[in-house]
């Protein structure tokens, strides 16, 4: 299946995923079309069968401060920071995540040990 024949699906938490067969966003994002594109495309990008860190950091500045606006204005897309899930009773892990989070304690590790 094509990634732009994919449905897209409205959920309550979580800002947004991409899985083999649709994208979820979240509900909020209907009414913040500029937002929502973005979003969308940005989860199109993905390549769900690699590791793709360098795209998460691949972003649009300009649309930066209205995404953290959204996320500080909506807690429930907090959850997409952590990287084990649990949905409908499956464990979901980011790999993304996890290796951002090592980084950062890499580095929170090494300027302590400095």
């Amino acid at each position: 299946m094509k990634k732009q024949s994919q449905k897209i699906f409205y959920c309550k938490w979580g800002l947004a995923n991409i899985y083999s067969n649709r994208i979820e966003i979240n509900n909020n994002l209907k009414y913040n079309k500029q937002l929502r594109d973005y979003i969308v495309k940005h989860e199109l990008g993905h390549n769900i069968n690699s590791f793709d860190l360098y795209h998460e950091f691949n972003i649009n500045y300009s649309i930066m401060p209205k995404l953290i606006l959204f996320i500080i204005t909506n807690p429930k897309t907090w959850i997409d920071f952590s990287p084990i899930q649990i949905k409908n009773k499956i464990i979901i892990y980011d790999i993304n995540m996890f290796l951002l989070y090592l980084i950062l304690f890499s580095i929170i590790l090494f300027i302590r040990w400095l």
